[in-house]
């Protein structure tokens, strides 16, 4: 099983507190959006997490994450080849974060 973390960082500093990340509609249309261009290639399922810190001191390192599992990376490549740009056009509407993408095998 292959997985897709697509990570929103905390900004680092002061000059990026402009950024915006609105989760509702992370939640209840980007990842729904996902799903249903996704899922012909092989999506099988999606999470979210939203971070949290364990200090008040010090801001989670990411505002959210988002988790997409595929059978195979060549079912990573078909849906990102025919439906990558509308999903990642999509982005626009919920944040100005640069989402880090890292793709992964799970073993266990």
């Amino acid at each position: 099983m292959i997985r897709v973390s697509v990570v929103y960082p905390q900004p680092s500093n002061e000059s990026d507190q402009e950024q915006a990340f609105d989760f509702h509609y992370y939640q209840t249309k980007h990842l729904p959006l996902v799903n249903e261009l996704y899922r012909e290639f092989g999506l099988s399922h999606w999470q979210i997490d939203q971070g949290i810190s364990l200090s008040s001191r010090q801001p989670a390192s990411f505002i959210a994450a988002g988790y997409l599992f595929f059978d195979s990376i060549d079912s990573v490549k078909q849906a990102f080849k025919n439906q990558g740009a509308t999903v990642m056009e999509d982005i626009k509407n919920f944040t100005n974060i640069e989402p880090q993408i890292s793709f992964s095998e799970i073993i266990v």
